[in-house]
Order: C-alpha cells, then sequence, then structure tokens
C-alpha cells in the first residue's frame, strides 16, 4: 500500500481484539440489484484505508471484489456475507495490489480451496516488490508514527500543529484502529498472487450474469482493474474513484489518469461504488476527478518544459481550487489533499515526464547512430 509510505502506525490489538458481536459492523451493507451488494466502510476518510467490498452472488456460487487491510476485517466481511448465503466464494477480484485491497485474500483461500483470484498481470511484479518494500517500510516505522499520534490527541492538536477538530480527532482513532488490525496481522502476512491474470479484460459469466473486468488504463496504479455488470449498469471502480478525497500517489501515473478516467466514464454506469467512499448514482464526481487530473497534468508538463526542477514544479502548479472543491473547510482533507494528491501526485508526474524525456532522448540517439 503506497500511502504506508506517508504514514505508518501500530498499537497492540486491544482495539480489535473484542467480540465480533460486541460492537456494530464497520460497513454498512447496500443491495444494488438482485443478488448484488456492496459493503460500504463506515470508518472516516483518513489518512488509513480499508477498501469497500462486493458480493455478486450467483445460483452455484459468489464473486468477491477486493479483501482487506487485515485477515480480521476481511473475516468480519466474509461473516456478513455467510448471512446472505451459505454458497462458495469461486473467484476474488482484486482491483489492485495495495495492501489494504489484498492483505485479506488468505481469508478466502483458506475458507474456499477452489476460490480462483483475478488481478491484473502487472501484479505479479508489482506486489513481490514495491508491494513488499511498502509493506516493509509501515512495519520498521509504525511505532514511532502511533507515538506522534497519541501525543497529538493528548495535546489536542493535529499533526500540522494546529488545534484539532472533532473530525480529526475520530479520524486519528479511526487510523489508529486500522493500523492495529494491520500490524497485529503482519506474523501472518502472505502474498496471495493472483491465479487469473488480466491484460484488457477478462468475461466471466455466473448462472447468466455476465461480469467485464476491465484494464482501462494506468492511473491509481499501473494495473487497475475495474468490475462491470454491463446489464444493470453498476461499475465497480477499485480506487480509480476515491471519496471525498482521491487518491493520486506515488505508484500513480497522473498523466495517464484522466484519460483513463475519462474510458471509464464512457461506461455509462448507472451505479458507481468507489474504493474507498459512498456509492454514486451519477458521474459528477467522476467529472470531478476528471477536471483535477487534467489540470495536474496540464500544469506538470507546461512546468517541465519550461525546464523547472521538481522543486520548482511544486511551487508552480495551483491546484488551491480544487483542494477547495474536494476539502472545502476541513482542516482535515486539506491535509489528506496535501500528502496524497499535491505532494504525490507533482513527484509522480516529474517522474512520468522525466522518464518521457529520457526515452525520446534515447530514440533519437539511437536514429542519428
Amino acid at each position: 500500500m503506497a500511502r504506508i509510505l506517508i504514514l505508518a502506525a501500530v498499537l497492540s490489538m486491544a482495539a480489535l481484539g473484542q467480540d465480533a458481536g460486541s460492537h456494530p459492523p464497520h460497513f454498512a451493507v447496500e443491495r444494488l440489484a438482485d443478488g448484488v451488494y456492496a459493503l460500504i466502510r463506515r470508518e472516516p476518510a483518513s489518512l488509513w484505508f480499508n477498501p469497500n467490498n462486493v458480493f455478486i452472488i450467483g445460483k452455484s456460487g459468489v464473486v468477491v471484489i477486493d479483501s482487506n487491510i487485515s485477515g480480521n476485517y476481511t473475516q468480519e466481511v466474509l461473516d456478513e456475507l455467510r448471512k446472505l448465503t451459505d454458497k462458495p466464494v469461486r473467484y476474488v477480484i482484486n482491483t489492485h495490489w495495495h495492501d489494504d485491497h489484498v492483505t485479506g485474500n488468505r481469508v478466502y483461500r483458506d475458507a474456499f480451496h477452489g476460490a480462483k483470484f483475478v488481478g491484473h498481470r502487472s501484479t505479479v511484479d508489482d506486489l513481490p516488490r514495491t508491494g513488499a518494500a511498502n509493506r516493509k517500510s509501515a512495519l520498521q516505522n509504525g511505532r514511532g508514527f502511533v507515538g506522534l499520534l497519541e501525543s497529538k490527541l493528548e495535546l489536542n492538536e493535529n499533526l500540522a500543529g494546529q488545534k484539532i477538530t472533532d473530525e480529526e480527532r475520530k479520524a486519528y482513532s479511526s487510523d489508529i484502529e486500522l493500523v492495529n488490525s494491520y500490524l497485529a496481522d503482519s506474523p501472518m502476512f502472505e502474498s496471495v498472487m493472483p491465479t487469473v491474470l488480466v491484460d484488457d479484460r477478462l468475461f466471466l459469466e455466473e448462472d447468466g450474469r455476465k461480469i467485464e473486468i476491465l484494464f482501462l488504463g494506468r492511473a491509481h496504479t499501473g494495473g487497475d482493474l475495474v468490475v462491470f455488470l454491463p446489464k444493470e449498469k453498476i461499475a465497480f471502480t477499485g480506487d480509480l474513484i476515491v471519496h471525498p478525497v482521491p487518491l493520486v500517489g506515488s505508484t500513480s501515473y497522473p498523466l495517464e489518469y484522466g484519460a483513463t478516467l475519462e474510458r471509464l466514464r464512457k461506461l455509462k454506469a448507472r451505479v458507481w461504488v468507489p474504493g474507498h467512499g459512498p456509492v454514486m448514482r451519477d458521474d459528477s464526481y467522476l467529472r470531478s476527478m476528471i477536471g483535477l487530473l487534467d489540470s495536474i497534468k496540464q500544469q506538470t508538463e507546461a512546468s517541465f518544459l519550461r525546464g523547472e526542477t521538481l522543486e520548482q514544479m511544486r511551487k508552480s502548479v495551483d491546484l488551491e481550487s480544487f483542494r477547495k472543491a474536494f476539502a472545502g473547510d476541513s482542516q482535515h482533507k486539506s491535509f489528506v489533499f496535501k500528502n496524497y494528491i499535491t505532494l504525490p501526485a507533482i513527484a509522480a508526474a516529474y517522474r512520468q515526464l522525466t522518464e518521457r524525456s529520457e526515452t525520446r532522448a534515447s530514440a533519437e540517439t539511437g536514429r542519428k547512430e
């Protein structure tokens, strides 16, 4: 999970070691169509994440979209599935390789020995390499960050040194709980790799229901998958869409992200289920994200043409109007915008522009030779 490189924390398992029935579920269940259920997370938008999940229940089996940040959270999701059906899970589709979407895969593997795991082909490289490095960083650096979180809560100030708001206090408490579970799970960490690889598209048919699994282009990662039900016009987008603040992190491709979202929009879904955030019934938020990504692309390309360094680019790219649009007056969402869009997106765009320039220079040298 790329954002673990920014923030990592851990406490004891106390917060999640309670009996499963002693607290309300961490999600709300929304029935979207016959046999189609979205589990929408209740945690506040913050610095750590747990994804929405989806059940597509057929006559003979179940397709699950994404596991969770830990085995404990994934087991809670599986327990909910058992309330709906006793049919086996046949497929687990991981929309991308970030830890919050794949760590709980082993729960489904162990519970359903015939389950197949679907992922983009790039996962085979990204998960054991970048994913493993990110995970190592989280394990090494987490305890220092939790001390910072605790001290900030005690001092009644946020991570930027401002007076803490109720929103921030709730968000930090949620972060602690999420990381509790993630780190407590660490002795059992195991990368369950995809057994079914997707390059551009894969079609499944479960008891007459058509399920399209699509790669529309690089965006949040190099291998984001979208699951689309063409009859029901429901799109499950993974982290291509994240609400209320998009995630354009260090493993993103901001120069291509906007174009990928345009292709996503052309599906003309009636219902959009994001990787994080509420179910959406129109594409207005998607269009807002496209505006943001297009602006990042245009501004960073212009900066690079002027010969600016990364630090100069950070100063010249202005995303303030988008911060206001996505974060409003919220201190906390503004902090998230800075740390999960402004800083990493500009750096990622600069990386892409540099690679593009070097490739062109190499090609030009080859032609001259």
